[in-house]
């Protein structure tokens, strides 16, 4: 009967793979872990120096399309272009104020009124202007209780000289004339129809009117009263009655100059 032939397993001699030993795997790897690493330092290299160049660049050529175009921003570029004077480029060296602020000196003249103009003036008048006109439109909150009620209500007030004026004399007149309080003013109180102006009406005597000024109603009527430490002496703490209502210093009164002198007179 035929039958298959035995397979005879024959040594490979000469192969490649009968040559490669372990010894020469390790030298393989190693030599492959060492290419890897030269690569990866080459990379850092090239990237570094990459870097460094960049910020060497002058910035303001990069980014030619990233422009501030705010509000903010324009009105400032305007307001700086409108403030120079590019006819005095040619002298930037010698005479920069002429070419960064002519030109707002000749648009932003001084008024016969003030003593300067400056540009932070000019921003406090604009905001002085905003705030007026805001406190000038119509109460929106009409609830006595709300801030704006009462802010816009005091503002117009201060304003109404017409009013404020008149409502102030007859808040005196009443003062003066209560029964509770000074009963009438005992150093001018002869305004009567017929009333001799040598005899007061009033027997109140000046001290106890003075009292009821300053000590009922605090206010400073001829003289004020302070404490202050001694100019010499830091340690001593003295009483001082000054001038007052009448608002001038100590020396207008005890001078002797023709000016003090015709103001005393008028007094």
């Amino acid at each position: 009967m035929w039958s298959s032939p035995e397979n005879i397993n024959l040594p490979k001699i000469g192969t490649f793979s009968s040559r490669i030993t372990s010894k020469h795997l390790y030298i393989i790897a190693f030599i492959f872990l060492g290419l890897l690493s030269f690569s990866l330092l080459i990379t850092v290299i090239v990237q570094a120096r990459k870097n460094n160049n960049n910020t060497n660049i002058d910035t303001s050529y990069v980014n030619n399309n990233d422009l501030c175009l705010t509000r903010g921003c324009i009105s400032a570029s305007t307001h700086q272009l409108r403030s120079i004077n590019s006819i005095a480029s040619s002298n930037l060296c010698t005479d920069f104020y002429t070419y960064a602020c002519d030109g707002w000196v000749k648009t932003h003249p001084i008024q016969s009124y003030d003593v300067e103009r400056t540009i932070l003036g000019d921003i406090i008048n604009r905001r002085d202007f905003e705030l007026e006109r805001l406190l000038d439109a119509p109460i929106l909150r009409t609830d006595e209780r709300s801030w704006e009620y009462k802010i816009k209500t005091y503002y117009a007030e201060c304003l109404d000289d017409y009013a404020r004026v008149p409502d102030s004399g007859k808040f005196m007149i009443g003062l003066i004339q209560a029964k509770d309080t000074l009963d009438g003013w005992y150093l001018f109180d002869n305004s009567g129809a017929d009333v001799s102006q040598e005899t007061l009406l009033k027997n109140q005597s000046l001290y106890k009117q003075m009292s009821h000024i300053h000590g009922d109603f605090g206010v400073r009527a001829v003289f004020g009263i302070r404490t202050r430490f001694d100019e010499n002496d830091t340690s001593i703490k003295r009483l001082e009655f000054f001038p007052a209502g009448l608002t001038m210093e100590v020396n207008d009164y005890v001078a002797t100059d023709p000016i003090s002198t015709a103001v005393s007179q008028i007094i």
